[in-house]
Order: structure tokens, then C-alpha cells, then sequence
């Protein structure tokens, strides 16, 4: 398979993995996490590896991890304490770990390769050239295989605990009625987003991963009021914008990432404008029928005899 063709398939499945994450965020109406743990990520990777000096070593995806865990953790225990709302916590702590990160990869130490634009833009158009061998077998690149990895968990989950999902997004009460825990179920699920997270963030860079998982799953809220189709137009749109960017950014000669995010903004803007039902055209259309509507019965109304 070409490098080209590979870049296609990871930016598809990073899409896929960002925008199924993103459908509880945006449905939770917690967009602001997604951005929160795109930064929160970053000490936790410098750090480690500042101290193990291996760009390959697995350790930097289990520290990053850890680093989203901790804000993910440090936001509702802020939260809990009634001072603040969860959305001042969040903003206080997100920002705080990524200024620790972005000072310690703008230290001037050898074999550091942590710059700002890979930050924020990732290497998507070199994540191809990274190749992942098991055991003697060539699986694909590295990228491949951890967002595969991601897609095949986060599709698992959905589906394992949809029912508990749904009731967690819709009727957290009514959870609670059937004996589910929705406050542990939650802390598992921006887990998930964080693992997301941290495995799409060399991929795609910070801009993207929040791009991807809040315009696909915006998008889809105002396409279905289902969960599940929320979910699989999530996916279509996000895998609709990975393609068109990459090719579109083949031309030109930049990092995709731009276009990947331009055309899912842009998605989200048509249908925004055009959705069958919450679209801003179609509830204009349904406004000035319940308009002629009440002219219509006014006017008959005013037509009847009086009763004397």
C-alpha cells in the first residue's frame, strides 16, 4: 500500500475514534473537555520524555494518558467543592497543565524534538513513514495500528454498554433508579476520550483532535435526536472530512490538519443552515407556516356569527 493510501486510512480512523468520543461530550454538553484533554495531554508526554529520552517508548502514551486522567480528576474534585462550576474548573486546569507543558518542550535541550507547530498541527502527513512490526510481522504504520486499536475499543464500549449510555445522556435520574452508577460510568468515558485523546495527539495535533471530536458530533445532534444515529453520522462526517482534507491539502502542499478542520466546520455550518428539522432554513419555513396558520384561524374565527 502507498504512503498515500496510509494517510488516508489513519486520518479516516482518527476521525472515526475523535468523533464517536465526541458524541457524549457535545450530548453532555461538555465540548470543553475535548480541548481540555487535547492540552491536558501535553506535560504528561514532554515530561516523559524529557526523563526517558524514547520517542518509541510506550511509557509517553501511558504518562499522557496518566496527565488526562489527572485533569480529567482535578476538574470534578474542584467542581465537588461548590466554589466553582465545572466549566470555570475546567478552563483553571486545562490551562494550567498545558502551560507546564508547553514551557518544558520549549526547553533548549539536546534531542528534544517537541516543537510548537507539531503541537499543533501533529504529523499526519508523516505518521505513514512510522512503521509497527510484531514479532516479525509489518502490522502497518504505528498510527494505524493505535487508532484501529481506539476505533475497535470505543465501538466496543458503545455497544457493550449502550443501553447505560443512553440513560446517562437522556435520564441520569433514572439511572440512578436502576441501580447504574452514572458518575463512575462518566469518569469511564472521558477515560476513553483521554486514551482518544492521547492517541490521536501526535497524529493530529491539538487543533484536530478538538476539531473532530466536537464539529462531526455537533453536526449529527442536529441531524437525529437517536443516540445511535448520532453516533454513525458522527463517524460518516468525520471520515467525510479526513478524506476531503487530505486530499485537498495534497495540492497545496500543507499539513492536513487545516483542511481536515476547515471542512468539518464547515460540514457543521450546512447543516446548521440546511438540517431537515433544526436547521435555521427549515425552522424559518416552519415558523412562517405557523404564522399563516394563525392568520388563517384568526381569520375564520373573526368570520363566524357573533352569538347574540
Amino acid at each position: 500500500m502507498s504512503l498515500l493510501a496510509w494517510t488516508y486510512l489513519i486520518a479516516a480512523l482518527t476521525a472515526v475514534a475523535c468523533s464517536l468520543a465526541g458524541v457524549m461530550l457535545v450530548v453532555k454538553r461538555e465540548a470543553l473537555v475535548s480541548e481540555g484533554l487535547s492540552h491536558a495531554v501535553l506535560p504528561g508526554i514532554v515530561l516523559a520524555f524529557l526523563v526517558f529520552r524514547d520517542r518509541s517508548s510506550p511509557l509517553l502514551i501511558l504518562a499522557a494518558g496518566l496527565s488526562g486522567l489527572l485533569m480529567v480528576w482535578l476538574v470534578q474534585w474542584i467542581a465537588r467543592t461548590g466554589r466553582v462550576k465545572q466549566d470555570a474548573a475546567l478552563g483553571i486546569v486545562f490551562s494550567g497543565m498545558f502551560s507546564v507543558g508547553v514551557i518544558a518542550s520549549s526547553l533548549n535541550l539536546k534531542n528534544v524534538h517537541f516543537h510548537a507547530h507539531c503541537i499543533i498541527d501533529g504529523n499526519l502527513a508523516f505518521a505513514a513513514l512510522d512503521d509497527c512490526h510484531w514479532f516479525g510481522f509489518y502490522l502497518g504504520p504505528k498510527a494505524f495500528v493505535s487508532m484501529l486499536l481506539c476505533v475497535v475499543g470505543v465501538i466496543g464500549f458503545v455497544v457493550v454498554f449502550f443501553k447505560e449510555l443512553k440513560l446517562l445522556a437522556f435520564d441520569e435520574t433514572t439511572s440512578h433508579l436502576f441501580g447504574f452508577r452514572p458518575r463512575l460510568l462518566h469518569t469511564i468515558w472521558l477515560a476513553i476520550v483521554s486514551i482518544v485523546a492521547v492517541a490521536a495527539f501526535e497524529v493530529a495535533g491539538t487543533i484536530l483532535v478538538v476539531a473532530l471530536m466536537i464539529a462531526p458530533a455537533a453536526a449529527a445532534n442536529l441531524l437525529s435526536d437517536r443516540l445511535s444515529w448520532m453516533f454513525v453520522l458522527s463517524a460518516l462526517l468525520g471520515v467525510v472530512a479526513a478524506l476531503l482534507g487530505v486530499a485537498l491539502s495534497q495540492p497545496l502542499s500543507i499539513s492536513p490538519a487545516g483542511p481536515i478542520s476547515s471542512i468539518a466546520g464547515f460540514e457543521f455550518l450546512l447543516i446548521v443552515f440546511f438540517a431537515p428539522k433544526r436547521g435555521l432554513i427549515a425552522r424559518r419555513i416552519a415558523r412562517r407556516r405557523r404564522r399563516r396558520l394563525w392568520i388563517a384561524l384568526l381569520a375564520k374565527r373573526n368570520r363566524l356569527p357573533k352569538n347574540e
